[in-house]
């Protein structure tokens, strides 16, 4: 699967999940993604509960996450944690902590630990 299938299958999930649906309704933000090894630009849009994805730079994003496109398709589809990219530095985060942390909840309820 490519970033671009893994991020539109953790948007599937995300919108699947009544639960989560809840907890985001009130969360509208533009989160950028950045591949550094091939300079691929996705994005991920909340909209009241709402998660889609696509393809295309998001200047104007609240959260922005670079890291090699292997460990973004990672992230994405579950098969790591952002934690352990993150605290080794190979996932970059910039934006507001509590949509950090909100976005790491929202990994942790769909793919667990």
């Amino acid at each position: 699967m490519d970033l671009l299938g893994a991020l539109e299958n953790f948007a599937t999930e995300c919108n699947q999940n009544q639960r989560l649906r809840q907890m985001n309704r009130d969360w509208t933000r533009l989160v950028e993604l950045w591949a550094t090894d091939t300079d691929l630009r996705l994005w991920l849009r909340s909209d009241a509960g709402l998660i889609s994805a696509g393809v295309g730079s998001a200047a104007d994003a609240d959260l922005k996450i670079s890291a090699r496109e292997d460990i973004l398709r990672e992230v994405f589809s579950g098969t790591i944690t952002p934690t352990e990219p993150y605290n080794a530095g190979d996932l970059l985060v910039k934006g507001r902590q509590d949509d950090m942390m909100r976005l790491d909840i929202i990994t942790l309820l769909i793919w667990g630990e």
